[in-house]
């Protein structure tokens, strides 16, 4: 079984929408919600999530079956009683950008109003080899020992007609802002890039880029 958190809006507000959140690689969700916790504050429903084999999630951590709770993680939002079904947004950051755009093009985008993806990728040989250094010795190693199921690039025109908003730190170590170029690029209309001066990986969603993100999401909302 899977096992998420749903934090409300404070008092007895009612939210404007619901965020998905799909989480990165390391850790687990308790770590995880110091990224969109805030987004509650801000008068939001956010849903955060273990996949399986992180944190009480059962299971063993596998790309499928990442990408199928990724997918159960949105059925479970959409066919709640409590939920406006029809305002959903999605943020996936790191690896939970790629599962967040495999679960809605190989799912569905029903009642997605907006899609934020920060320091994510466009596949995941590319982002395995610019992580290793992206030489030409690499590139065959990355070709036989990394599998593209489920790449994003695979997801991107079923997307189409749903606000993107993409995020990336300009000093981000790990998946480098070329990925996230390259996701951008490869994205439908309509699209905006948001690049972050100095942030790291995982940290270009602070301070005014809240701001950034919250006017994306309303404005998607208003439409």
């Amino acid at each position: 079984a899977l096992t998420g958190w749903l934090l409300r809006p404070p008092g007895d507000r009612e939210a404007l929408g619901t965020v998905v959140h799909f989480h990165g690689n390391a850790q687990n969700m308790t770590s995880h919600v110091q990224f969109v916790g805030w987004l509650a504050e801000r008068g939001y429903n956010v849903f955060v999530f273990d996949y399986r084999g992180y944190g009480r999630s059962g299971g063993r951590t596998k790309r499928p079956g990442v990408i199928a709770d990724s997918k159960a993680a949105l059925d479970y939002i959409r066919g709640r009683k409590d939920i406006d079904s029809s305002r959903l947004l999605v943020l996936g950051q790191s690896l939970g950008g790629a599962c967040a755009l495999a679960a809605l093009g190989e799912g569905s985008t029903e009642g997605v109003q907006a899609i934020a993806i920060d320091s994510s990728f466009l596949s995941y040989r590319n982002v395995a080899n610019s992580v290793l250094g992206g030489t030409f010795l690499t590139k065959p190693l990355v070709w036989l020992t990394v599998s593209s199921d489920h790449d994003p690039e695979d997801s991107l025109a079923e997307l189409e007609g749903v606000p993107l908003l993409v995020s990336h730190g300009d000093a981000d170590g790990l998946v480098r802002i070329s990925n996230g170029l390259e996701l951008f690029e490869a994205a439908p209309e309509p699209k905006r890039f948001l690049k972050v001066p100095g942030a790291r990986h995982l940290h270009a969603i602070e301070g005014e880029t809240k701001d950034e993100l919250v006017k994306f999401f309303v404005e998607a909302l208003e439409d």
